[in-house]
């Protein structure tokens, strides 16, 4: 297996046990006819055991084509989620502004500043990966490249954690329903994986077809048909391909570390949520003058 390790998003390995075929040798005692004198001779003899199968699953990272598909793909189910009569975030934030809920005037600005500004960004970026394929970009440009991708994952963390905190109002939203097909969309075109170890694995797609469609049935279908391959490598790939759609990180460590926060804040919000329960518990143990019961 030989691929550009720049061109890989992130990479792990999975254990599948199989049966496969297995080559032994066996060695037995014969007599040898013309000596007459008893020899050991060794053989090979072919048997099926059963292994832990190592299979590695790449997720590459999406080249300049892709990344244009996947923008196009976002328009077209953004549209198709509009005509069908779902508000966008921009829109309901405005409603429920307007009729004194969740986000006040300054907040929706806050907030549609953050998008015009990663809009803008995203636009500079395909300018210079354009200029990049062709070979022109200068050093400084290339360092000017840098600082606008660091800008744009910045811009879409703060996006990110500014929707969280209204997330339950959002989930029904066109913006949303687009969001989370587009990353479907990555997770079926840019998942790949080898089988066995060596120079000589061969990467395969993960998920067949020539388009989206195609390719969504063979992820049904391997769901339901219980793939081993799947089913242990599944989630983890989801949740990798969702945190670098939301944050832009291009780096395996960054993406671990914001795995490890993410599961740091949902372990803060259950040891948060314990104590709120034992306060619950010990408000219901009092009588109502505010004695408690074991007194």
């Amino acid at each position: 297996m030989n691929i550009d390790e720049k061109k890989i998003l992130y990479s792990f390995e999975v254990k599948i046990e199989k049966e496969v075929e297995e080559t032994v040798e066996k060695k037995k005692k014969r007599k040898n006819k013309e000596t007459g004198k008893m020899e050991v001779v060794t053989t090979t003899e072919t048997t099926k055991v059963k292994k832990d199968v190592p299979f590695n699953v790449l997720i590459k990272k999406p080249t300049r084509t892709q990344l244009e598909d996947g923008d196009m793909f976002y328009s077209l189910e953004l549209n198709k989620y509009i005509k069908m009569g779902l508000l966008t975030k921009a829109m309901l934030a405005k409603q429920y502004g307007s009729q004194g809920g969740v986000w006040t005037e300054k907040e929706q600005g806050l907030y549609a500043d953050l998008i015009y500004k990663m809009h803008q960004k995203q636009l500079e970026i395909q300018q210079f990966s354009i200029l990049g394929e062709n070979g022109k970009l200068s050093a400084r440009q290339q360092e000017k490249l840098q600082v606008t991708t660091r800008e744009m994952a910045s811009l879409k963390k703060e996006l990110t954690e500014y929707e969280m905190v209204q997330n339950s109002l959002f989930d029904h939203t066109a913006d949303i329903k687009a969001r989370n097909r587009t990353i479907m969309w990555y997770i079926l075109f840019l998942t790949h994986f080898s089988e066995g170890e060596g120079e000589d694995a061969v990467i395969e797609q993960m998920f067949e077809g020539e388009d989206y469609e195609e390719r969504f049935v063979d992820y049904e279908d391997k769901e339901e048909s219980d793939d081993k391959l799947y089913q242990r490598a599944i989630d983890k790939i989801s949740s990798i391909v969702t945190i670098w759609y939301i944050s832009g990180h291009q780096e395996k460590e960054n993406l671990e570390e914001f795995m490890e926060q993410m599961k740091r804040d949902a372990d803060f919000e259950d040891d948060d949520f314990d104590i709120v329960e034992e306060d619950e518990e010990s408000v219901e143990s009092k009588d109502p003058e505010g004695v408690t019961q074991d007194a």
